[in-house]
């Protein structure tokens, strides 16, 4: 579980969980936690736009190797307004990666990150399905949300990623079209307020 502090000090509570087909709980393939271990998310460059103005701040970060036949959920405790995900090297370059989400989305940007990768690594493909071969980017979900999930069907040694908000138009669905907002920045969640175990993995190839 985590939290995400909004400008005017509210609150917002994050759930994530991996369930298994069956129901029964399903699991990460690792989890960098609480501020500790390598920061992947080095370059910034592929997770900045006109959307986004801060790449995830420090290591944190959940690892996912998909394949697993596992649904990934996350719940919120107030709907928030085109919730933001970071994403990791999603597949490899001879290896296409799959995120078949639940939600319409829109790429925000992406590029050459830790791994490698490029400008096109990432596809929105048909049936909201992102498709990745070395993927470091950022997407946006379309619309205001309380709830969001998606599966993973190809295998992969590992891929990252996490979640934030526009801290500007983020709980309010219909902003006031006569005031002028600041500039979206990028709250992210600590993802060791999740709940996940925390690894030191670096190698991924």
């Amino acid at each position: 579980m985590g939290t995400i502090t909004l400008p005017d000090s509210s609150t917002v509570t994050v759930n994530f969980a991996a369930t298994n087909a069956n129901g029964s709980p399903g699991s990460l393939y690792g989890a960098q936690v609480s501020g500790g271990g390598f920061n992947f998310w080095n370059p910034s460059a592929p997770y900045i736009s006109a959307q986004v103005e801060n790449a995830p701040p420090d290591s944190d970060i959940l690892q996912l190797s998909g394949g697993l036949n596992q649904i990934y959920t996350v719940t919120l405790s107030a709907a928030i307004k085109d919730p933001i995900m970071a994403i990791l090297s999603l597949g490899q370059p001879g290896l296409t990666t799959t995120y078949d989400f639940d939600s319409p989305f829109t790429i925000v940007s992406q590029g050459v990150g830790y791994w490698g990768g490029g400008a096109a690594a990432l596809k929105a493909l048909p049936g909201d399905v992102l498709q990745g071969n070395e993927g470091h980017g950022t997407i946006q979900f379309l619309g205001t949300y309380s709830t969001f999930s998606w599966t993973v069907p190809t295998p992969e040694s590992w891929h990252g990623f996490t979640f934030g908000i526009r801290t500007t138009q983020a709980i309010e669905p219909d902003p006031d079209p006569n005031t002028v907002p600041l500039p979206g920045t990028l709250a992210l969640l600590g993802v060791g307020l999740l709940g996940a175990g925390a690894a030191r993995r670096r190698t991924k190839r």
